[in-house]
């Protein structure tokens, strides 16, 4: 126990000085502070589902990096989004069950995680720094994925942006994945923005 003989006071302040900071975020906008935009170029482009995008991954080594996919550790690659470059950038494969799933049915059809910002900081897909890909192999639909996602933006809960895209590996086909915003800093600064002042 503290022997302090403001103890008592000194908790009272802290706790009015806390709820008054809690009614300043939360009526922040009556108070004139302006929220700040939460739009994001990524969510118009990649993530517009009118179209099947197109996500070409260029790497000199692939067959290396797809024989250790399980180490789950990054490489260094070119992607290109719909015709758009991104050099160095880091690619991985993503899944815990899913992953060692694709090695025992014998295939190499993996998702994936791409990081826009791995290797060089501030690198971005028009704010996007975390991309997932898919492999999306065991619903034959290929649609369960997709439908959950967009039934809960529809509620209103803040829910990765998706979108199909026909991946293509140096050139030759992969598949149909789905597309993924990463639940990282662009997630967040898109469904959480903070307020600031204008």
């Amino acid at each position: 126990m503290s022997t302090h003989n403001h103890i008592d006071k000194i908790c009272c302040v802290v706790l009015a000085i806390t709820l008054l900071l809690t009614l300043l975020f939360v009526n922040a906008e009556s108070f004139g502070i302006q929220k700040s935009s939460a739009a994001m170029g990524y969510a118009d482009r990649l993530f517009n589902t009118a179209t099947v995008h197109r996500v070409d991954i260029v790497m000199e080594d692939w067959e290396d990096f797809i024989s250790t996919c399980t180490n789950e550790e990054y490489s260094a690659c070119t992607v290109v989004i719909d015709g758009e470059s991104y050099k160095n950038v880091g690619i991985r494969a993503k899944g815990n069950t899913s992953l060692t799933q694709v090695s025992s049915y014998g295939n190499d059809r993996y998702s994936f995680k791409i990081e826009f910002d791995c290797y060089e900081s501030g690198t971005s897909y028009y704010g996007l720094d975390k991309l997932c890909l898919n492999n999306i192999i065991q619903d034959n639909t290929y649609m369960k994925d997709y439908l959950t996602y967009q039934m809960m933006a529809e509620m209103g809960v803040p829910s990765p942006l998706c979108s199909f895209a026909n991946i293509t590996v140096n050139g030759e086909t992969w598949g149909l994945y789905l597309a993924l915003e990463g639940v990282e800093e662009s997630f967040l600064m898109r469904n959480y923005a903070l307020f600031c002042g204008a």
